[in-house]
C-alpha cells in the first residue's frame, strides 16, 4: 500500500530539509569519504622536504566493499572533491534528521 504525503502537511522545517535535499541530490556532485592530508618528503637533497617542510598531499580516503581506498587528489580538483564531500555529508545528515523527525512522528502515533 502506497502513501503519499502532501507537500502542505509537513512541517516548515520538513520542507525546508526535503527542499535542500532535492537540490543537493540534483545539482551537486557527491562523494562519500573523509580528505586526510599527507606529508612526504622526496629524499631530494635539496628539496625543502630536506629542510623540515614536506610536501603536502590530499587523499580521498573511504571503505569499499568492506576495504580501505585512497585516491590523490590533485591540486586543481581540491576544491571540486571538497565541495562534493561536503554535499554528500549535508545530504547525509539531512536524510538523518527527516528520518528522526518521522520516527517521533510514529513514536507520539501521529499522521
Amino acid at each position: 500500500m502506497e502513501v503519499h504525503v502532501r507537500r502542505l502537511d509537513f512541517s516548515t522545517s520538513e520542507r525546508h530539509r526535503r527542499s535542500r535535499i532535492a537540490k543537493i541530490s540534483t545539482h551537486e556532485r557527491l562523494m562519500r569519504g573523509s580528505l586526510t592530508v599527507r606529508k612526504n618528503s622526496c629524499g631530494k637533497a635539496n628539496c625543502r622536504c630536506a629542510r623540515g617542510e614536506p610536501h603536502l598531499s590530499l587523499y580521498l580516503t573511504q571503505s569499499h566493499n568492506g576495504k580501505p581506498r585512497q585516491l590523490y587528489v590533485p591540486k586543481s580538483w581540491e576544491e571540486r572533491v571538497r565541495r562534493a564531500v561536503s554535499d554528500y555529508q549535508e545530504l547525509q545528515q539531512l536524510v538523518e534528521d527527516l528520518a528522526e523527525i518521522e520516527w517521533k512522528h510514529l513514536e507520539n502515533k501521529e499522521e
